[in-house]
């Protein structure tokens, strides 16, 4: 799980180890047992991108290809078609988990991962 903000900085990892502890490793290191945990919440953050390179792409082929048999209509219709297919969406998993020492941290995790925290903590 890879840390994305709160008490330990916004760059490292964490893990649940062997002998069930919760092992944070970021610009701060903190070694937890499930008793420590206040609360875990979990959140999906999606993002809309534009595809600058399927864009380009498309676009000349398609409008060669349209072009070629409904002219100048054709270059159009093409054009209009690779803007619309260059969005794609990003999703992703953040669990924010507080701790007993009013510690936090933010954590981008597999939808696994989600499921163990939420299993780890016993609150």
């Amino acid at each position: 799980m890879k840390i994305q903000g709160g008490s330990f900085g916004v760059k490292g990892s964490a893990y649940i180890s062997k002998d069930q502890q919760l092992v944070i490793e970021g610009a701060a290191r903190g070694i937890y047992l499930p008793e420590q945990i206040q609360s875990v919440s979990a959140n999906v953050i999606k993002e809309k991108k534009f595809g600058v390179f399927g864009f380009l792409v498309g676009a000349v082929m398609l409008s060669i290809m349209l072009g070629f048999f409904l002219n100048i209509i054709g270059v159009i219709i093409g054009f209009v078609v690779a803007v619309a297919g260059s969005f794609y969406s990003e999703s992703k998993n953040i669990v924010e988990v507080k701790f007993t020492d009013e510690k936090t941290v933010a954590l981008e995790c597999t939808p696994r991962y989600v499921k163990k925290l939420i299993q780890f903590s016993p609150n």
